[in-house]
């Protein structure tokens, strides 16, 4: 339900949405995305001279926007809430059946187009589930669509206009904001939906920041998209902590062989999906958390693993079997740790081995019982390593062999040279185990356990001031909103804080790109030491309080105009209030 106070958001933040959507932000896209960031800084300055934004570089050609507004209050102790968003949203291919994909861009036309889509439909063959969920939004009149409507042009609106609201001139020289014993700054950052470069080059610009102003930052409030989690479309939520993602990833050597005298060799493409067959949706991968929250008891279970590729790599066709493969899994983690996943990878791909060689002999017994003429399997050794040992194989044989120059100078080197040829980290990491491997003299059957980027750690829930805050600024609210531990979908918010046990020692050690310097780390990944260093200094509580939306990423995104033009902002404006009043 809507509020008297709450009733002049809408408009403001409706406007903003629909000019921000209006600029096509693809990630990556260096034009697209500088263009959102600039529209973005005009938007921050029109008719509003305190607040002068800053464009920080994140070394790829992209630029984050930042805007320190700063109180006057004779109080004022540096306590500064971040007000953080991202501008860069994924692509547009399927729109293309409404004529001209740029109408993802257009909620208004999109709108009218889509509706007379779906009528046409109806009356030829009926609606799926969600084109009827979309019909009935566009019937509302409730709803926004459109590519990043809801992830998260409105996001970034809604840190805007209360950005343009904390700076409103009061008269004498008064601002809205120097009411207030406190500050905001706002963040928002290209890339979130690939490498998330935006956030990691901005993690030691905040540390900057803070130290020449000499801010404490009370916490991070993401304005990230919120979506049903079940059958309860009516459900709001808010987050205090985020989930966590890692990438593992498995470079595999078989034995080649031609088809005709299969039993001689193992086929790298079997113990593939042996592997996936025991990864894909293992209840005992699932990641549960349990504590409490608010005074309340609190259980999180995060999605089971995926494959997101599985594939042999031999070139062409022909008649032999596949020499080597590569697979890697899409895990959702709240309390495992690297070191933890590395152990279940590195069983997972015993147990896989095992199972393929264990196959071969079986077949074998069956075909000579029926008859068949083949010389006998031969006796077989798995090897299972981590990335770690195979660099240190690698690593010893090279210097044996190489008496001048640095093994490491030499692995950057051959990263670069690999650069043009892969499509992206993933298949640049597995390049470098595949050379390793080949330098290491490693023979199959093998699987090498590795890590491919990204790694996003998870953050936990924790109470904090920004938190108490929070609830005291829901209380004043007429619809329930439930406060959820980790926030289900990737973000930024993973590089803003690491908490006490998330060690990296082991992605260090088994991620190929990790540390690796040169221009193939810079175009890839952006994770290193130093970022790591500073991700722990910056250590800053998180919130994720966004606008509500249906079909993230899908062709019917959209986002809720009441709940997210109207109770987002004044839920944030009055928490701001509360945390900042109270220094």
């Amino acid at each position: 339900m809507m509020t008297q106070t709450s009733q002049r958001w809408f408009d403001s933040v409706r406007a903003t949405t629909k000019d921000l959507l209006a600029i096509p932000s693809v990630s990556p896209s260096a034009d697209g995305e500088n263009r959102c960031a600039e529209k973005i800084a005009e938007l921050l300055t029109t008719g509003r001279d305190s607040l002068r934004p800053v464009f920080w570089d994140t070394g790829d050609g992209r630029k984050s926007v930042a805007c320190l507004l700063k109180s006057r209050h004779p109080r004022n102790t540096g306590k500064t809430i971040v007000l953080m968003s991202h501008f860069d949203t994924v692509g547009v291919d399927d729109f293309a059946r409404f004529g001209n994909t740029s109408i993802a861009f257009d909620p208004d036309a999109l709108a009218k187009e889509m509706r007379a889509s779906l009528e046409a439909k109806m009356k030829t063959g009926g609606l799926e589930a969600s084109e009827k969920s979309a019909f009935e939004a566009l019937r509302s009149g409730e709803w926004m669509f459109g590519r990043g409507s809801v992830d998260m042009k409105s996001g970034v609106a809604i840190n805007i206009e209360l950005m343009r609201e904390f700076a409103r001139p009061l008269g004498n020289g008064q601002r809205l904001i120097d009411n207030l014993a406190g500050n905001l700054l706002f963040l928002s950052c290209p890339d979130e939906e690939t490498e998330s470069a935006g956030i990691l080059s901005a993690v030691p610009e905040l540390l900057k920041h803070r130290d020449a102003e000499n801010l404490t930052y009370l916490g991070m409030v993401n304005t990230d998209y919120t979506a049903p989690r079940d059958a309860d479309a009516s459900a709001r939520y808010i987050y205090s902590g985020t989930i966590g993602k890692l990438l593992p990833s498995f470079y595999i050597l078989g034995v080649r062989t031609h088809v005709g005298e299969i039993f001689r060799g193992v086929d790298a493409a079997h113990i593939a999906a042996e592997l996936v067959s025991r990864i894909n949706l293992n209840p005992e991968w699932v990641d549960v958390w349990r504590g409490e929250l608010g005074g309340e008891k609190i259980t999180e279970v995060a999605p089971p693993p995926v494959a997101l590729q599985m594939r042999d790599l031999k070139p062409s066709y022909n008649v032999e079997t596949a020499g080597d493969a590569f697979v890697y899994v899409n895990w959702l983690t709240l309390t495992i740790t690297p070191e933890q996943a590395l152990e279940k990878m590195k069983t997972a791909a015993s147990a896989a081995l095992a199972s393929a060689l264990q196959r071969i002999e079986a077949a074998f017994a069956e075909f000579e019982a029926r008859g068949g003429q083949a010389v006998p399997p031969p006796v077989r050794t798995p090897n299972v390593l981590d990335y770690a040992s195979l660099f240190r194989e690698a690593q010893a044989r090279w210097e044996a062999a190489n008496q001048t120059g640095q093994f490491t100078g030499w692995l950057a080197s051959k990263a670069e040279e690999f650069k043009s040829l892969a499509g992206d980290g993933r298949e640049l990491s597995r390049m470098i185990v595949a050379e390793l491997a080949r330098v290491a003299q490693l023979s199959g059957p093998a699987v090498i356990a590795f890590f491919s980027p990204p790694y996003y750690p998870s953050v936990s829930p924790r109470e904090n001031e920004l938190m108490h805050a929070l609830k005291f600024a829901l209380a004043r609210q007429d619809q329930p909103i439930q406060f959820r531990g980790f926030y289900p979908y990737i973000s930024d918010l993973s590089y803003v804080r690491l908490d006490d046990g998330i060690e990296v020692d082991s992605v260090k050690k088994n991620m190929p790109l990790f540390d690796l310097r040169g221009a193939a780390h810079a175009l890839f990944y952006a994770l290193d030491s130093a970022k790591w260093d500073d991700i722990r200094a910056l250590d800053c509580p998180v919130v994720n309080l966004g606008p509500f939306g249906s079909d993230a990423h899908g062709l019917h995104e959209r986002v809720h105009m009441p709940y997210s033009f109207e109770s987002v902002p004044q839920i944030i404006f009055e928490t701001i209030h509360q945390a900042l009043e109270r220094n």
